[in-house]
């Protein structure tokens, strides 16, 4: 038969359509003699596994553009938004939003005159996954477990279980999985390989390691890596440490593991994952969530009487805690937080603990104009961080000393401690913390009138904030920028930033502080009288209209050096 194709096809100039050929993949070799046999003739295969030829070129599809699909949560796959939009009938769109949480049990019943194969979103993933070996199949499911992608590295943490499977295997596994589409890769040309699943995939995946009766173990290794990866993004061990920007991809992951450490009661994991979320927490604007969380995970702390473990850990989240309640106004509760906290540390003798609760309270004493009562806390603070080697607290501790020294109007001393603090963070890789001193930084040298320095400080703050896309501390910058401007008489820049600014923080919900609203206000009402109404309301309606990338990059400019 193969021999009366060739014969049939050698001298025809034709288009040979082979479809759903991953399942007839031992035919292969065949294509490839029709291919050199049959010089006019051209193959289109349709299949979910490359054939490997040398002169195979591959056309990836891709999911529908998101203008074009009727909904993300479908991930936009033609077959799932067709078998979504059969029970039209039955629920209005937004009922049927609310449902697709499960979308795999709702994705049947298509068109019977379809394959089988066509009729239901679980029978077309299966399609796929019953050509894998099972130890690939193995692997699909474990990676079920990740959310928002995964690197190599954690593929291997996690798939890799005891002496049964070695790091080639992992690989080996997940290279197929790419090559099945049941995995999408991204390869960057600087830095990790990342790769993840379409939703239905997940959900998939984690049923099948769900009847399996493995689920239970692989989110507890998952879990385990992300709180191991928060240890190594504290580590001062060269080489260890991890940068601020990967740690930003994790953040969805991170989300997931701790929330399963909380329901398994595990006070370790939830700490070191705790801690491991500030970060991103606090560069998203996601305050709510944070302050939630850290009360979730210190509750089960405390009533489960683990009090003697994981000392830094607890007592950077018990820190974050309190600064959050005192920031978001809640300062009865921060003060009892606080209070509780020294005295369990002080039973327990933990000088991490002592430093962050004294933290606290002198913050408190400081926002209640109490400076000296701040200044013997902060002190007495800074004391118990060198005491326990707590380098997770000690930048916090010079950073608070910072701010009363400015507060009192030394301006000198504070900068010195300002700069002390950056060397600390960045000897830890700390790049969201550098950006954050660095801004500080900025604020002092323009009260003390060097704003060409005030500048080339938030411009550098500036790169490094894009870079976490963090709305709310760009704007920061840009409001201090606006500020050394108009003191440089440069009006209409001054005006742009202040509404740009504006304009991020509306965006974010994260409105200006009230200890930096008269400044700002200042600077505005400054460049209002310098510019007059009509001038500066232009100026005011371009600075609202440039997108956070425009007004980043007109603030890096030249126009503003």
């Amino acid at each position: 038969m193969s021999q009366q194709v060739t014969l049939f096809l050698q001298d025809k100039q034709l288009l040979l359509v082979l479809d759903n050929f991953e399942h007839l993949l031992e035919a292969t070799p065949y294509v490839a003699d029709l291919l050199s046999l049959c010089p006019d003739l051209s193959v289109l295969v349709t299949s979910r596994v490359p054939l490997r030829l040398r002169a195979e070129q591959i056309l990836p599809l891709t999911p529908l553009p998101l203008a074009d699909a009727i909904c993300e949560r479908l991930d936009r796959l033609p077959l799932a938004i067709e078998l979504a939009a059969m029970h039209v009938n039955t629920f209005s769109l937004p009922e049927l939003y609310d449902r697709l949480t499960h979308r795999l049990a709702l994705l049947r019943d298509g068109p019977r005159d379809l394959p089988t194969r066509q009729q239901t979103m679980e029978e077309a993933i299966a399609w796929s996954y019953d050509l894998l070996s099972e130890k690939e199949q193995q692997c699909f499911q474990a990676l079920g477990v990740f959310v928002g992608g995964w690197t190599l590295e954690a593929a291997e943490a996690v798939c890799q279980t005891g002496e049964e499977k070695t790091p080639e295997e992992t690989i080996l596994a997940l290279a197929a999985l790419v090559d099945a589409s049941l995995v999408q890769g991204d390869i960057p040309l600087a830095g990790p390989a990342r790769f993840g699943m379409l939703e239905l995939m997940r959900e998939y995946a984690l049923q099948r390691l769900h009847a399996a009766g493995e689920e239970e173990s692989y989110q507890r290794r998952h879990a385990a890596y992300y709180a191991q990866l928060a240890e190594r993004a504290s580590s001062e061990v060269p080489g260890q440490s991890v940068q601020d920007a990967l740690l930003l991809q994790e953040v969805p992951n991170s989300r997931a593991a701790i929330g399963w450490a909380i329901e398994q009661q595990d006070v370790a994991l939830g700490l070191q994952l705790a801690r491991f979320c500030l970060g991103s927490w606090l560069s998203q604007g996601r305050i709510s969530e944070a302050e939630g969380t850290l009360e979730r995970v210190l509750t089960l702390s405390r009533q489960s009487g683990a009090q003697s473990v994981l000392f830094a850990p607890r007592a950077v989240v018990l820190y974050a805690f309190g600064s959050i309640l005192l920031g978001r106004g809640k300062t009865e509760r921060a003060q009892a937080v606080a209070r509780e906290a020294l005295s369990r540390a002080q039973r327990s003798g933990d000088h991490c603990g002592i430093c962050s609760a004294l933290a606290n309270l002198g913050q408190l004493a400081q926002r209640g104009g109490n400076l000296d009562e701040a200044a013997a806390f902060f002190a007495e603070s800074d004391e118990h961080a060198t005491l326990g080697g707590c380098s997770d607290l000690r930048g916090i501790t010079l950073r608070n000393l910072a701010e009363l020294a400015r507060l009192r109007g030394d301006l000198v001393r504070a900068t010195a401690l300002y700069e002390q603090a950056l060397v600390i963070v960045g000897a830890k890789g700390m790049t969201f913390n550098i950006a954050l001193f660095t801004t500080l930084l900025g604020h002092l040298a323009s009260q003390q009138h060097n704003y060409a320095l005030a500048k080339s400080r938030y411009r550098e703050s500036l790169v490094v904030f894009r870079s976490f896309d963090s709305p709310t501390f760009m704007a920061w910058c840009l409001e201090g920028l606006a500020a050394a401007l108009t003191a440089e008489r440069q009006y209409a820049q001054a005006a742009r930033f202040c509404a740009a600014a504006v304009t991020m923080r509306k965006q974010m919900q994260t409105p200006l502080p009230s200890s930096e609203r008269d400044a700002f206000e200042q600077t505005m009402a400054t460049a209002k009288a310098a510019l007059g109404e009509p001038a500066f309301a232009e100026e005011w309606t371009t600075g609202t209209e440039l997108t956070q990338d425009q007004a980043i990059d007109y603030a890096l400019s030249d126009a503003c050096t």
